[in-house]
């Protein structure tokens, strides 16, 4: 007799009730891998984000903010520092590379980056067709904003005012496309670079309100004025140390510098990390107690079984089938059940994922890659068979058991 077939047609006979059970499994499994994935798609992206940057330099405010705002372009910066600052740490034997980023307008939701050429530098982005700027208002875009705003070198945009859609559109300082960066999967295919000049002559008309308003306050308050340069300012300063004697004395050198403040990245990604972390150990724990769950379900619902089917099973046994028999035919049926969830789980799980990383990269969050189904993902299966398979241990073995003799007696 054939354990597999008898399994099968067992299942057969209570499709709903085993459906159900099979169900909770997946399900459980589904968080679970849905979790990690999301997980060391996002643990991937951040690292490829962060392109090597040691330090960041930005206004006073929240550290967390200033590297989300600068580095991976996910926040509102918390304002502007003077030109001044650059020049110093370009100055600073202790620093590699000190590139500008200036932040105000987008187009289509796309940020539009005053930066340097070194911006590319810290993402390995190279030109796949055109040149980088040599004057004001010219343009670099990554791939993601030409594919999606339909740009090609030689056409002309207009940026809006604001970090989002639907600001004032600067139709006095419209931008050619000079050139378009090749793909990297990190944040730089979402952005729009150019000179930082040009955000400076695209605002000179707010930076000249500025500047009267700042010329009657010093006549008011009869004080020096302090204040930078007109339009001389810009967000935050990516920094690279030359070496680690860097990471103790540059921070300390900008210590006393009105208005600025510094942020190490790494430092900052560990507390994001703790706060992103409370919510996944919740989700995790539901999807392992949903696993639990299903465990108990398996236990129960196969136990009944074995109730319900006595005398079918003493009729096994007095048609030439061993207690052996009965042993596999509830263990086979508990594993197959497993192994059907497992994989219905990791097909669910994964389907989740990539709808989720979708929604975000559609919201303007991070584009996520999420990783291929791997070793780990098998693992997760093989822990729901054998789940499934602790939870028929004592109803297997209650088959075993099973006296053929008095069940057809009764």
């Amino acid at each position: 007799m054939n354990a597999a077939k008898l399994a099968f047609a067992s299942v057969r006979r209570k499709p709903l009730g085993w459906a159900f059970h099979l169900l909770s499994l997946a399900l459980g499994i589904a968080v679970v891998v849905a979790l990690l994935a999301i997980d060391d798609g996002l643990d991937q992206r951040f690292a490829h984000d962060l392109g090597g940057i040691d330090l960041v330099v930005g206004a006073k405010g929240s550290p967390l903010q200033v590297i989300l705002s600068s580095v991976f372009q996910l926040d509102a910066p918390t304002g502007n520092i003077p030109i001044t600052v650059l020049t110093r740490l370009k100055r600073n034997m202790l620093v590699k590379e000190a590139v500008p980023v200036s932040l105000g307008d987008n187009i289509g939701g796309y940020r539009i980056v005053g930066t340097s050429p070194d911006y590319a530098g810290l993402y390995d982005a190279k030109l796949a067709e055109g040149r980088w700027w040599a004057k004001p208002l010219e343009a670099v875009l990554g791939a993601e904003v030409a594919r999606e705003e339909k740009l090609k070198v030689g056409d002309v945009f207009v940026g809006e005012h604001g970090l989002a859609r639907g600001g004032e559109r600067h139709e006095h300082s419209p931008y050619r496309v000079v050139g378009v960066l090749a793909s990297t999967g990190s944040v730089i295919d979402r952005l729009a670079l150019t000179d930082t000049a040009s955000v400076w002559k695209v605002h000179e008309h707010e930076n000249a309100e500025h500047a009267a308003a700042v010329a009657a306050e010093t006549v008011e308050h009869e004080g020096p004025d302090t204040y930078p340069a007109v339009g001389q300012e810009v967000t935050s300063i990516l920094v690279r140390y030359r070496s680690a004697m860097g990471a103790l004395m540059v921070p300390r050198l900008l210590k006393n510098e009105p208005n600025v403040q510094t942020a190490v990245p790494a430092v900052e990604m560990m507390r994001l990390n703790a706060l992103l972390g409370t919510g996944s150990s919740v989700l995790r724990a539901f999807g392992i107690g949903l696993l639990i769950l299903s465990g108990i379900g398996f236990f129960v619902a196969l136990l009944s079984a074995v109730q319900e089917r006595q005398r079918e099973l003493a009729l096994l046994r007095a048609l030439g089938g061993g207690p052996g028999l009965l042993l596999r035919l509830v263990l086979v049926e508990a594993l197959m059940l497993g192994l059907a969830g497992g994989l219905l789980g990791l097909a669910i799980g994964r389907i989740a994922a990539h709808v989720a990383a979708t929604i975000v990269a559609r919201g303007g969050g991070p584009a996520l890659t999420l990783p291929p189904v791997g070793g780990r993902d098998l693992a997760i299966v093989a822990v729901a068979v054998l789940l499934a398979g602790v939870a028929a241990l004592f109803p297997a073995l209650a088959a075993y058991r099973l006296r053929p003799a008095q069940v057809l007696r009764a």
